[in-house]
Formats: structure tokens, sequence, C-alpha cells
């Protein structure tokens, strides 16, 4: 799904069905116009009830305080399941966001989505 302004593509959210996980991959802005596309489509992928979730941030350009709270709405829903959750954020502008705001401490962090892959079959083995 992506959320347009004009002819600019602000946001796009790709599901990625993995043997080990759904991969929600975002890019783009991820703010207060945004931030809803996300919450559907991250959440819709949750009730597929899916093995475990990786969001892949590594594209994502901004991420606003709107960004944030999904991100920590998603944090919550899965940790009720017990659902494995990794987040892939490799670069500057998500890496301080969730840096200043002590998510980073709350979830699973990777640079890369080989890395997050890695943790979630590691998860499913213990």
């Amino acid at each position: 799904m992506t959320d347009t302004d004009g002819d600019r593509v602000v946001l796009s959210v790709e599901l990625v069905a993995l043997p080990e996980a759904v991969v929600v991959a975002v890019a783009g802005d991820l703010d207060l116009e945004t931030a809803p596309v996300l919450r559907r489509q991250a959440f819709a992928a949750l009730d597929e009830r899916p093995l475990a979730v990786i969001l892949d941030l590594g594209a994502v350009t901004f991420c606003g305080s709107a960004g944030l709270q999904v991100l920590s709405e998603l944090v919550t829903a899965t940790a009720a399941t017990d659902l494995p959750f990794a987040v892939v954020a490799g670069h500057r502008p998500v890496l301080r966001a969730l840096q200043l705001t002590r998510i980073d401490v709350t979830l699973s962090l990777h640079p890369e989505l080989e890395q997050a892959r890695g943790w979630v079959r590691g998860q499913s083995s213990t």
C-alpha cells in the first residue's frame, strides 16, 4: 500500500511472507499523516497470525512521534501474544528516534534484515 502526496510517494508498506516471519517493509516518511498506513498494514499482518513479525524500517527517511507510537503499539501487541518481533533499523534517522525515546531497549533491533531473520529463527528453536 502506498500513501501519496500528489505525484510524490510519501510512504509505502509492503508485506512479504517468509518461511519464518512476515516482513512489514516500510519506505518513506513515517509521520502523523502516514503512520495510519503503517498501523493498518502491520495490524492486518498480525491478524493473519504469523510465526513472527519483522518490521523493516531500513528505507524510512524520517520517523516522527506518530511513527514511534505505532512501533510502541506493535511492541505491546506482539509481547501480549509472545509473538517474536524484530525491527530492522540501520541508519541514523530511525536509530536516533528509537534511542532518544528508549524504545530501542524494548525490542530486538537489528541493522540488516538477515540478522533479524536469524534472530527470529533462533526464537522458534527456544
